[in-house]
């Protein structure tokens, strides 16, 4: 990718509670490196409606943004990574991307999700829940997508942070203070420019 017409558009997907503007600072990082990124907010943001809804949300603002052949990749955090994968595997997002980067995803679910919070999404995070089992019963459809996993051990909102470990991805462990710091982290951002540039 030595041209930034040849380079994939970027979509970084937020976390429950957060708007696309969360992932502000690591787009900047990314759009200094010649990559063009889309930061959507998911609506309702506190994810009420669930992660279907809000990966289908996220799919008409991804195509009303880039149609629907551009080259994407996708960047997910917390709760944004299992709306990615939602979008990849049951979307057909899959067809038109390369990589998934999930940044303290729960990809087996968090107890923090058991807070008495009325929000479909929390619910569907919680371990073993049908959201996930259906997610982890289709992972054949990202068959020839490059996957990544990245988590720290110093969070307290993924319980237990080895959730975030996907057997299915490249996994790495950073040394980063508490959840939120993931998306502002210099070390997760050098780590995702150095794969898209393999």
């Amino acid at each position: 990718m030595t041209t930034t017409q040849r380079k994939p558009k970027l979509v970084l997907v937020h976390g429950i509670f957060n708007t696309g503007s969360v992932m502000n600072w690591m787009r900047r990082q990314f759009e200094s490196q010649g990559f063009e990124c889309f930061t959507p907010t998911l609506k309702p943001f506190d994810g009420s409606h669930g992660v279907e809804y809000a990966a289908n949300n996220l799919k008409e603002q991804i195509d009303n943004r880039y149609g629907e052949n551009q080259t994407l990749v996708l960047i997910g955090f917390s709760m944004g990574g299992i709306v990615a994968r939602y979008y990849l595997q049951h979307l057909e997002g899959c067809s038109r991307s390369s990589h998934l980067f999930t940044i303290s995803t729960p990809h087996s679910g968090s107890y923090m999700a058991y807070l008495p919070y009325p929000s479909k999404a929390m619910k569907q995070l919680r371990p073993d829940s049908e959201l996930l089992k259906s997610l982890d019963e289709s992972t054949d459809r990202l068959d020839g997508l490059k996957l990544y996993s990245y988590r720290t051990s110093i969070d307290y909102t993924i319980v237990p942070s080895t959730s975030s470990h996907w057997e299915l991805a490249e996994n790495k462990k950073f040394f980063v203070a508490l959840h939120l710091s993931m998306v502002f982290s210099s070390k997760i951002t050098n780590e995702i420019l150095a794969r898209l540039n393999e």
